[in-house]
């Protein structure tokens, strides 16, 4: 899981930081630039609110396959050259992936690790995505020092990572603990009060 989580953070965070630099590397406006960034931004508050609302209903493999391969398919139309709405619909594909990224550490980490170690997982999954993203920045970063531009080779290696990390997630089996049963929830309250 957490090598999935790695190469995620990995592909997410150097697309999203490196967005705006490489929407412009392409002749795209400083102002439709922009509005990808801030497509990103909006994108990431729905995948977060909305994987919320989803994981309650689904098993968390197949939703994160389904948001990691939204980003997947974000990183591709990227690379592909694509600007204009196309650039738009990528950068909206890329913000969904990230908010729904965090959601999905912490649900696996419970449903995978149990309650007893969840701060402990939490910690291990969400740090190495968090220092994934340092990476995936600085990887992008040099991948233009050294080539001038953003070429398809670093968004074709970012696209392969997150490939990988969707067969990582599609192999996780059942899962180990399941939630409180409802009768724990309300006596937990109960001593709260």
């Amino acid at each position: 899981m957490i090598v999935a989580f790695f190469l995620a953070g990995t592909s997410l965070f150097g697309c999203i930081v490196h967005l705006p630099a490489l929407l412009s590397d392409r002749g795209v406006s400083a102002q439709s630039a922009a509005r990808a960034s801030s497509l990103v931004g909006i994108a990431l508050l729905v995948g977060r609110l909305g994987t919320g609302y989803l994981l309650d209903r689904f098993f968390v493999s197949r939703l994160a396959m389904f948001f990691l391969g939204g980003a997947a398919v974000g990183i591709a139309l990227l690379w592909t050259g694509s600007a204009g709405k196309i650039a738009l619909l990528a950068a909206f594909f890329l913000g969904l992936g990230m908010g729904a990224e965090v959601d999905i550490i912490a649900f696996m980490m419970s449903r995978y690790f149990g309650m007893r170690a969840l701060a402990t997982a939490f910690g291990y999954g969400f740090g190495g995505y968090v220092l994934a993203g340092a990476l995936g920045v600085w990887v992008m970063g040099a991948g233009f020092d050294l080539a001038h531009s953003y070429s398809l080779s670093s968004g074709g290696g970012f696209f392969i990572a997150m490939l990988v990390a969707i067969g990582l997630i599609a192999r996780l089996g059942p899962y180990r603990y399941d939630a409180p049963p409802t009768r724990v929830l309300a006596r937990v309250a109960t001593l709260e009060n």
